[in-house]
């Protein structure tokens, strides 16, 4: 897919990519035709050649780093063929986690019914029975004991609080651990995701259709995020590591020194994540197989590129809590203009009422909290 000039303008402040810098870009054919080699001298001589000795270095990066993606291309497109390199690019969130999901979603469920379900995934209850033990529920709990039951703990958070937490602890149990030197990322992308899922949520709920469904979908469509720049990430690793053994045993104390001083492209990493991170959020909650929930159904048309128009009730309300993030996030950057803004929200219908709503709604933190 291709993203619109938000979602590029966006995903371009989310990584942090520099707007004067010309922009490395994935190229799939590139990456299909590409054969390895190493940089060749003649290559270098010639470029030198038409340099002054001011401008020579910089432009041996610049080939260097250019280079070493053309690289990277065709190792991340290997990577990201495999649906099993995709699934153990992230947490594994076990095999029970879907048919919670689907409970979760039903308008009966009981917490007698969701407390073998959750007692089965392990992460999961070391997660609530550390929230349920912290100073702020111990006090409402009116006990000095720790509550060690996770039966006991699901009493005193209801089944609402659980339709927050469930899927929001199964999120952030995904983000990569580091991902540097895109260190902001990991805040960033939570942030967004926690923030689009709220906003869905509120969409969800004026609008008369699933609340849970809307959260999930919002809350789920940045899997592929994480799993492109852990990819990208490796491989840019992998590569370079290449290089400099190549550069070692050649001496080359050019490009030893280039290698050295080079590091990850937000750019590259921007259309990596245009290319891939839709589609793999899609394949990754298809896999799932979710009896109730129309998760992948929702997915699958935002990797489509549906148009907001014809899109489902609930794709509708995902472009429309995408556009409405996006927007304020940038707006608070001083990354986009006022009446750009305006325009972007009247393309989804968030007129004014709408507007004011969400303004209205906290999207930093879930309500229970």
């Amino acid at each position: 897919m291709s993203f619109s000039p938000l979602e590029q303008l966006f995903i371009d402040n989310l990584i942090g990519v520099d707007p004067n810098q010309k922009k490395l870009r994935y190229s799939q054919k590139l990456a299909q035709q590409q054969n390895h080699r190493p940089m060749l001298d003649i290559e270098r001589k010639a470029m030198e050649a038409r340099q002054s000795d001011a401008n020579a270095k910089s432009m041996f990066l610049d080939f260097t780093q250019a280079h070493l993606h053309d690289e990277v291309a065709q190792e991340m497109l290997q990577r990201l063929s495999s649906i099993e390199v995709i699934s153990s690019s992230l947490f594994d969130l076990g095999p029970g986690f879907p048919a919670l999901l689907d409970a979760l979603s039903a308008k009966a469920v009981t917490l007698n019914q969701l407390d073998p379900l959750i007692s089965g995934i392990d992460w999961l209850t070391e997660d609530i029975l550390r929230l349920i033990n912290s100073p702020r529920y111990r006090s409402k709990i009116g006990s000095a004991n720790l509550v060690k039951d996770v039966k006991t703990a699901l009493r005193f958070l209801g089944i609402e609080s659980l339709q927050s937490l469930v899927p929001v602890y199964a999120f952030r149990r995904c983000i990569p651990h580091s991902t540097e030197p895109f260190v902001q990322f990991k805040t960033k992308i939570w942030d967004y995701s926690l923030a689009t899922a709220i906003a869905a949520k509120k969409i969800a709920e004026e609008q008369g259709h699933n609340a849970f469904v809307a959260f999930c979908a919002a809350l789920f469509q940045t899997l592929g995020h994480m799993v492109v720049i852990r990819n990208y990430l490796r491989s840019y690793k992998q590569v370079k590591l290449n290089e400099q053994m190549r550069a070692q045993d050649a001496r080359d104390v050019e490009l030893i020194d280039a290698l050295e001083i080079l590091d990850a492209d937000a750019g590259f990493l921007s259309s990596g994540i245009e290319e891939f991170a839709a589609i793999i959020s899609a394949d990754l909650v298809s896999r799932w197989q979710l009896k109730r929930m129309p998760l992948a159904g929702i997915l699958d048309q935002l990797a489509d590129g549906t148009a907001y128009q014809s899109g489902m009730d609930l794709t509708r309300i995902l472009l429309q809590a995408n556009c409405f993030v996006q927007v304020k996030f940038l707006l608070n950057d001083n990354k986009l203009a006022m009446e750009d803004a305006v325009r972007y929200l009247e393309q989804v219908e968030i007129h004014t009422a709408l507007r004011k709503v969400l303004s209205q709604t906290d999207l930093r933190k879930l309500q229970f909290e």
